[in-house]
């Protein structure tokens, strides 16, 4: 598989994307550091970027068959066995990571509204998966939550 192929199935939400520059452009504008210690900041900054790295590998590892722009089967298999969304997950992974890491409050406080706004599309890509094939996507949709797994399912 070709290093195209596999990047052409890597989302990048827009919004995370822009919310990531206003953050950024914000915080050479006027910072708004974390208080506190810079010690547990900088590792547990680092852990959620590496995450992030991992649960995207991971995914693209079990998407490396289908075109996720045009899908002709729903992907259950790898993460997608336990969210249905981990690629946008490891979008949150990675935005607060990288806040984390740059000590940026701007940067943090972007994550969630990404996520609000990503979360919109998301809603859109279900209506849309749903009509392809509405009984094998309800039961996906009943077995398998949107983005973060069961905790019984973690153990």
């Amino acid at each position: 598989m070709s290093a195209r192929t596999v990047l052409r199935n890597v989302p990048i939400p827009k919004p995370y994307l822009a919310a990531l520059a206003c953050g950024e452009l914000l915080h050479r504008m006027r910072p708004l550091p974390f208080g506190g210690a810079r010690s547990p900041r900088l590792p547990f900054g680092g852990v959620l970027v590496s995450c992030s790295v991992a649960l995207t590998g991971w995914a693209l590892r079990a998407t490396r068959d289908v075109d996720l722009e045009h899908p002709d089967h729903l992907v259950t298999t790898g993460p997608y066995a336990r969210g249905r969304n981990p690629m946008y997950v490891a979008w949150v992974l990675l935005a607060t990571g990288v806040a984390l890491l740059r000590n940026s409050g701007w940067l943090l406080v972007s994550v969630p509204v990404a996520a609000a706004l990503v979360h919109r599309d998301v809603l859109r890509e279900e209506r849309e998966l749903a009509g392809q094939d509405p009984e094998a996507f309800r039961r996906y949709t009943a077995a398998v939550p949107r983005y973060l797994p069961r905790l019984k399912e973690l153990r």
